[in-house]
């Protein structure tokens, strides 16, 4: 039997949150000489998949994002609501996801989770040594992922990592801790 195909891929970049805990729009925040959302776009594009960004619509008036902003169908859940959004668009791509709050997060690590995409895993992600637990924001969701994460959040689960615990992974380790740090506060 020959291998199975698998799905194209989007990219997907988390912007959208309030940034309740930071004060102020987190994906506007300069780290590398550019905004993280700007950033974290050019990540995901180095890996071929073509970004799209979840944000609110005033970012997405400001950024200049014309069709490649995805806005929430059901806001108040924080990151589900943008995954939530993409994985409702329809069709049986896959999607790499990163959140805007990983200023040190670098296309050799998105590569790492494309390389390690096989058919007999619904998602692929990183194992975060600080938290010993999987980082939701910073992975590969195939369809049947998607699939389980829209028949939980339809639920009333907004949790993607416990939604994601439900899915066949793939684990990766990063090549260092300091990959899956996120920027939640100043």
């Amino acid at each position: 039997m020959p291998d199975q195909p698998l799905p194209a891929l989007h990219g997907l970049v988390l912007t959208g949150g309030t940034s309740s805990r930071m004060g102020r729009d987190k994906a506007a925040l300069v780290y590398h000489g550019e905004p993280q959302w700007r950033v974290a776009a050019e990540t995901v594009r180095a890996c071929g998949a073509d970004p799209f960004w979840s944000c609110s619509a005033a970012q997405a008036t400001t950024w200049h994002l014309g069709e490649r902003a995805i806005l929430d169908v059901v806001p108040g859940h924080g990151p589900a609501s943008g995954l939530h959004a993409a994985f409702s668009r329809g069709g049986n791509d896959a999607w790499l996801v990163i959140g805007c709050d990983y200023p040190w997060l670098e296309a050799q690590d998105l590569e790492r989770l494309l390389a390690a995409r096989a058919p007999a895993f619904d998602a692929v992600t990183y194992l975060n040594p600080a938290t010993d637990d999987i980082e939701p924001l910073i992975t590969l969701w195939e369809p049947a992922a998607q699939r389980q994460f829209l028949r939980a959040f339809a639920n009333g689960e907004d949790s993607a990592r416990r939604i994601l615990r439900s899915c066949a992974l793939q684990v990766l380790t990063p090549r260092s801790a300091q990959v899956l740090e996120n920027r939640n506060a100043e």
